[in-house]
């Protein structure tokens, strides 16, 4: 430990948590980790750790308590079980860091209960995190910090070195898991819809490799396809992540926006896909497995169809017939996301480099933002949807035509062409 620096309790060394601990132990810090699962704990002290058998224990002496449990329910019990919590023992002026994704309205619970049991002397910073366990073992996280002005001077040290991109959002507690949860409304749409395309690349009887090679450089790209795709073809390669994560954070989404009354029909399709997958036994294998949703009698074949010899001179359906799906729905997902973005008040413009800067990306996120923005995210008021939305028109039509399912691509059409009637109705009225 440098002389200096404060003591931090770490709750929760799953993936991502071990990382951002291990990080922190580089960094100087002196850190005490608390897990329910013993094998992790020993893993962390021989990085040089500590290890506490209750939230309370690790939380004595510590200045910083970071919170990276799996969910609002576990967070709670972290902090205010009656007999282990850790705010039994935090003490004065001690800050709780929540870098957990739960809903904004879990951030509000946490600070009344706080107010209500009389532990006002304890700071809270809502600040959730995004990028994986290799980047936050390298302390190249992005973080979504929000909270009073003072706190988070006094924890910028500590959020500095467990982030590349640390962003302040504006508006108090709740502004940070605000900003994630639009950021993973676009995540949690690209990777689902990722496995739509290259599944309809496989039932076309297209090489995939050579649709992956066309669609990663065009503008029906996002980071998502990027990054999944490859083990979507070679499923001996390193898994990125279970469906039950993305599961997790797409239910927390859809149930905020049901307490605002906002509708969100392109996420909730994806719910609905990744509800399917789990309740088929998957939940615990790479999100990459969605594929089988859309080939159910031949899950393999998008593995299969990498040495195929067709190409993308197949009358029946081309590579850039792929592509206007992509784009369609990634042009859908802007709409949406920014939509509720306003709805829940963060400031556009931040979340433009939050987005453009992480997994959520798209080549038409950056290419369409600032028109959308101009024109309030109608899908029907820019000219250059009307392309959209037709190449979309087409390209579903020819994906029925060979009785292939494009769920969120017909979502999204469907949402163009609500959005133009909305667009047309108001303008006669006008």
């Amino acid at each position: 430990m440098e002389a200096g620096k404060p003591n931090v309790a770490f709750a929760g060394l799953g993936a991502m948590g071990f990382g951002m601990a291990t990080n922190l132990l580089k960094c100087g810090y002196q850190v005490t980790g608390y897990d329910v699962y013993q094998p992790t704990l020993d893993r962390f002290i021989a990085e040089g750790g500590k290890s506490a058998s209750t939230p309370s224990k690790a939380a004595e002496d510590a200045e910083f308590f970071i919170c990276m449990v799996v969910n609002a329910e576990q967070a709670g019990n972290v902090l205010f079980e009656k007999y282990t919590g850790a705010c039994l023992t935090l003490p004065k002026e001690a800050t709780i860091l929540i870098c957990s994704t739960v809903a904004p309205a879990d951030i509000d619970v946490f600070h009344k209960k706080l107010e209500r049991t009389g532990r006002t002397y304890l700071r809270l910073i809502d600040c959730p995190v995004s990028g994986g366990a290799a980047r936050a073992a390298d302390g190249l996280l992005s973080i979504f910090a929000a909270g009073k002005e003072a706190d988070l001077v006094h924890a910028n040290q500590i959020l500095e070195c467990m982030s590349s991109k640390l962003y302040k959002i504006p508006g108090g507690l709740g502004g940070g898991s605000k900003a994630k949860l639009i950021h993973q409304i676009f995540a949690g749409v690209n990777i689902a819809m990722a496995s739509e395309a290259m599944g309809l690349a496989a039932a076309a009887g297209l090489n995939t490799q050579e649709a992956f090679d066309y669609l990663k450089y065009s503008d029906g790209n996002s980071w998502m396809f990027s990054n999944r795709v490859p083990h979507m073809l070679d499923p001996s390669l390193p898994p990125y992540s279970a469906i039950n994560i993305i599961a997790k954070d797409v239910g927390i989404i859809t149930s905020t926006a049901r307490d605002w009354k906002f509708a969100l029909p392109m996420l909730s399709m994806a719910e609905q896909l990744y509800t399917t997958a789990i309740s088929a036994g998957w939940g615990k294998e790479d999100d990459c497995v969605m594929t089988r949703l859309y080939l159910p009698n031949r899950p393999d074949l998008v593995t299969e169809q990498v040495k195929s010899s067709k190409t993308s001179e197949t009358p029946q359906l081309q590579f850039h017939d792929i592509k206007f799906l992509l784009i369609g729905v990634h042009v859908a997902v802007i709409s949406e996301a920014m939509t509720f973005c306003e709805k829940l008040g963060i400031d556009t413009d931040i979340m433009f480099d939050i987005v453009s800067n992480a997994a959520g990306s798209s080549a038409m996120f950056s290419l369409m933002f600032k028109d959308m923005q101009k024109e309030n995210w109608s899908l029907g008021a820019l000219h250059s949807t009307d392309l959209v939305r037709y190449q979309l028109s087409e390209s579903v039509r020819k994906a029925n035509a060979i009785r292939y399912p494009v769920f969120l691509s017909s979502a999204a059409l469907q949402e163009f062409y609500r959005q133009l009637s909305t667009f047309v109705n108001t303008a006669r009225i006008g």
